[in-house]
């Protein structure tokens, strides 16, 4: 039986890593005695799959994760009894059933954020310097990856990016993406804008949120 979990992590667990945030998860399904399908071989595992990883200090209020259990458990008590057992920051807040063959990683497609700025200097009419900013028919950046950097254009991943609020220094973006295996996250939007402003946002106060994960 396969279940899609989606959760939250905020708080203090904003800064472990995905790898952490995986075994986390996997203790607390221990500890709430959930019985979780191994892999086969030699070093077996549980058969649990993650969305795309966030990068550190950034938080989520809509990603998801796979896990395939043994015989039939009902998905509000997995994700009563789990919640149990996490830390404070990490919440399971909807489980379904999928088919077996239903893969995560083929459903997710899209992401929204919200990403707090802080302005160094003023910006005239900022919503109309975003409009001038994705008016541009390409937008060129370097993305680092493991086999190294390599020029990407930033327009095709962008599928929205607002202003949704501003008080004082801090602007409230909204940015919408594709996402899949190496796409650009966030940080890449924000950096790009501020240079494409003069550089006007302090880059090392920077708050991104995964507001939801859009599957298909």
């Amino acid at each position: 039986m396969k279940l899609r979990a989606k959760f939250k992590k905020d708080g203090d667990l904003k800064y472990i890593s995905h790898l952490d945030l995986m075994r986390t998860i996997e203790r607390g399904m221990r500890r709430a005695q959930v019985k979780f399908s191994l892999s086969k071989g030699f070093n077996p595992h549980p058969l649990i799959s993650f969305g795309p990883a966030l990068s550190m200090g950034a938080t989520t209020h809509g990603d998801y994760f796979d896990v395939v259990v043994e015989g039939e458990i009902d998905p509000k008590k997995f994700k009563d009894d789990l919640n149990r057992t996490l830390p404070d920051g990490l919440e399971i807040i909807d489980c379904y059933i999928v088919d077996d063959k239903d893969l995560l990683s083929n459903r997710v497609k899209e992401a929204e954020y919200t990403v707090d700025v802080y302005l160094m200097s003023h910006v005239i009419n900022f919503p109309d310097e975003i409009k001038r900013f994705l008016s541009r028919s390409e937008i060129f950046i370097e993305k680092e990856s493991k086999s190294g950097s390599k020029v990407i254009d930033l327009k095709n991943y962008i599928l929205d990016l607002k202003m949704l609020d501003a008080k004082g220094s801090k602007i409230t973006l909204y940015v919408k993406l594709k996402i899949y295996e190496g796409s650009p996250g966030p940080i890449y939007v924000v950096k790009a804008l501020d240079d494409f402003l003069g550089h006007v946002f302090n880059m090392e106060k920077v708050v991104v949120d995964r507001r939801n994960l859009i599957l298909n």
